[in-house]
């Protein structure tokens, strides 16, 4: 991670080519702290995947079981594994254990209605067009 300056606000200028010498004052006003972006980068590498993306836009209509997701899929079992911990480890699933099978779920529906399926939805629409 680079070393990061640590100014206060007022102290943050650019004299190079600025008309407006407030601006970057203004940016680093709104910009979220550091923590939100290392969260962030972590959850988008854990979805930057075509199989986790399947496997999440499955688990966004129905709760699944590996071996469900692998005949969905069209993959082996312990592939399918390999990725489940993976969204796993970003707090992205739930697994709850329905006897001896384990079902995976969304932790939270809300980044697939929202982010997800909107996505896809429109990318399939531009295709068609």
């Amino acid at each position: 991670m680079p070393t990061r300056l640590k100014r206060s606000i007022e102290e943050i200028t650019c004299d190079t080519y600025n008309s407006d010498p407030t601006r970057v004052r203004r940016v680093a006003k709104e910009m979220p702290p550091e923590e939100n972006f290392e969260e962030t980068a972590r959850l988008l590498k854990a979805v930057a995947d075509p199989v986790r993306l399947r496997i999440l836009y499955a688990l966004s209509n129905e709760p699944l079981c590996v071996c469900e997701l692998s005949v969905l899929l069209d993959m082996s079992m312990p592939a399918v594994s390999h990725h489940l911990r993976i969204l796993l480890s970003a707090g992205l699933l739930k697994v709850r254990k329905e006897g001896k099978f384990a079902c995976y779920h969304l932790r939270d529906g809300h980044f697939a209605r929202t982010t997800l399926q909107p996505l896809l939805h429109s990318l399939s629409r531009q295709e068609e067009e």
